[in-house]
This record gives structure tokens, sequence and C-alpha cells, in this order.
């Protein structure tokens, strides 16, 4: 099985993204992200399999993490034959920190995990669109700017899930002070 640790964000973020995703879902030019139990979030680490138990356990660790904001100010595009297009938050020190310790938590599996979200190979990032083929992207950007505004979050909380399908299989909040 495949499983994803992921960052979530507070609600009013989460409500803004999903405007989007609904929004693009009405285009039909990609994978629609709220057809597949999909939430907001940005992945810190991809793994072909690991001990669940043992993960939750680790990452439990992680209570007094400090939840911590975010601004995602830019649109990016992987550029792959069926691309994807994203926002890019700010690089901050409590972003590069969580990534840090996962792959610290995890370094035992690191032959399992996915090499895009590998430390000094990971672009972190919150997918608007997927698997949106290349000539379509144009009318996609064109979508997602309509009514954009840079948008601050609350990175709240961090979770594994697993993919194709997607379960919700623990969710841990950060500490708020």
């Amino acid at each position: 099985m495949t499983y994803a640790i992921n960052l979530y964000f507070d609600q009013g973020a989460e409500n803004y993204i999903k405007n989007i995703w609904s929004r693009l879902e009405r285009l039909e030019k990609g994978k629609c992200l709220t057809c597949v139990n999909g939430r907001p979030h940005i992945t810190l680490a991809i793994y072909e399999d690991f001990d669940l138990e043992l993960a939750k356990g680790r990452l439990k660790s992680l209570k007094d993490f400090p939840a911590f904001s975010l601004k995602f100010h830019q649109i990016g595009i992987f550029p792959h034959q069926k691309g994807a297009i994203f926002l890019t938050p700010n690089l901050t020190d409590n972003l590069f920190q969580i990534h840090r310790q996962v792959h610290e938590f995890f370094k035992d599996f690191a032959g399992q995990g996915w090499e895009y979200y590998k430390l000094q190979a990971w672009y972190p990032h919150c997918t608007l669109s997927l698997q949106t083929p290349r000539e379509h992207i144009p009318s996609v950007l064109e979508q997602i700017l309509q009514g954009f505004q840079p948008l601050e979050v609350l990175v709240k909380s961090i979770g594994i899930v697993s993919l194709e399908p997607i379960n919700y299989l623990f969710e841990m909040d950060f500490h708020q002070s």
C-alpha cells in the first residue's frame, strides 16, 4: 500500500482551495480532486509501504511542534505530459524543519520513498489541478486566476493517508499557542 504524510491547513484555507477545485472540476480538463476524497495539503513524503502503527507513533512525537503560517503567493506548474498546477508556499524554517524531521523519523523506509519528496529534491506545493493535459494548462490557469487572491494559511496538523483510493488514517494537531 502507498502512504503519504501530509500537512493540513485551517478550515478557511481548505474552503478557499476546495472552491478552486470545484471550479476546475466543471472544466473537465484534469483529475477531479473533489471526486477522489481529496483534501488540500502539502505532502512531506510518500512511501510505498511502512508499518502504519509505527508511523503513527513516530508522528505523535511531533505533538509539541508549533502550528505555523505559510503564504501562497505563487502559482506553479510541473509541465509533464499530464501536468500539475499548484500553489507554492513561502519557504519557512518551520516548513523545512518538519520536512527534515519526518524524513529523519522514516529514514529506515527511505528506499521505499518517492524521489520527488526526499530531502534536497522536494518542491513543496499544494495541488490545484492534476493530470492536466499540456494543451489545457492555459485554460486551467485562466480559471485559477479568476478571482485569485494570495492566501495565508495556518498549517495546523499532520496526517497519514493511503493512496488510490485516498483514506485518511491518522491526523494530529500541532501545538497552538
